[in-house]
């Protein structure tokens, strides 16, 4: 009895030390570091919170359009902005979607969004007096009209 008291023992302090060991050795860097994955300085992902468009048509709230966007910016230059250029964005996209009279919620038709985001880049540069902003990207475009909202 006490022999295999004492082989249970034994084989619990060489799997303690084992483990020791194991882990001293990875922390202390006997294992070669992963190097760094590149990254791609000057660019920086800048994601606008929701943005809520009424739509409204014979002074009627027809629904919502609610979409989120995603711009590439020169960090160096978004680091020198005066405004954060999200702002900028954000109302370009409100101020298009909410002016175009070409939506005609009864018959929806494709949305250009090459042309809509391009858009929304040119006017904010312009604003900012600056080619801030690079690209614009559509993360989500959604609409829920106002049926849909009482249920």
């Amino acid at each position: 009895m006490s022999r295999l008291l004492l082989t249970g023992l034994w084989v619990c302090v060489v799997t303690l030390l084992s483990a020791y060991s194991a882990a001293w050795w990875l922390v202390n860097g006997s294992v070669a570091k992963p190097t760094a994955e590149p990254t791609w300085e000057g660019l920086q992902y800048v994601k606008t919170e929701p943005i809520n468009v009424p739509m409204i048509r014979d002074g009627k709230l027809m629904g919502y359009s609610v979409l989120e966007l995603v711009f590439t910016a020169d960090s160096t230059r978004l680091k020198e902005a005066p405004v954060p250029p999200e702002l900028f964005v954000t109302d370009e996209a409100f101020r298009t979607i909410y002016g175009d009279e070409t939506v005609d919620l009864d018959h929806i038709q494709r949305y250009d969004l090459k042309a809509f985001a391009d858009g929304i880049r040119q006017k904010v540069n312009v604003r900012l007096k600056s080619d801030i902003v690079q690209e614009v990207l559509v993360d989500q475009i959604s609409y829920f009209s106002r049926d849909a909202m009482k249920q």
